[in-house]
C-alpha cells in the first residue's frame, strides 16, 4: 500500500472514532430526530420522483417534428418538366406510318432546311 493510501486510511478511521464518540454523548431527543431524519431522507430517495424536464422536452420535439413534416414538401423543388418540342401540323400523317420514308431520310431534310434559299 501507497503511504498515501495509508494516511487516507488512518485520516477515515480517526474519523469514523470521533463520530462515534461523539454520537455517544447525544442525549435520546436528538438520537431519535436524527433517526427519524435518517428515515424520512431515505423513503424519500427511494421514491421515484417525476422528472420535471420530461414533459417540455417531449412538447418542443413534437412540435419539431410536427413542423418539419409540414414544412417538407414546400423546401423539396417540384421536378421541372422537360420542353417539348414543338410538333409540325402534319405529325398525325408522320405517326399513322404513311410517311416512313421521310424518317429514313431525316438527315437528308434536316441539310435541305439549313441552306440558304435560292431565289
Amino acid at each position: 500500500m501507497a503511504e498515501h493510501d495509508r494516511d487516507d486510511e488512518t485520516w477515515t478511521q480517526r474519523i469514523r472514532s470521533e463520530l462515534e464518540t461523539s454520537a455517544r454523548d447525544l442525549d435520546a431527543a436528538t438520537l431519535s430526530r436524527l433517526n427519524q431524519a435518517r428515515q424520512q431522507a431515505l423513503q424519500t430517495a427511494a421514491k421515484p420522483r417525476p422528472r420535471a424536464w420530461m414533459w417540455p422536452t417531449t412538447l418542443a420535439t413534437a412540435f419539431s417534428l410536427a413542423l418539419a413534416v409540414a414544412i417538407w414538401p414546400r423546401l423539396v423543388p417540384e421536378p421541372v418538366p422537360a420542353p417539348t418540342a414543338a410538333l409540325p401540323d402534319d405529325f398525325p400523317m408522320l405517326a399513322e406510318g404513311a410517311a416512313i420514308e421521310l424518317y429514313e431520310e431525316l438527315d437528308f431534310y434536316a441539310w435541305l432546311d439549313a441552306q440558304p434559299a435560292s431565289g
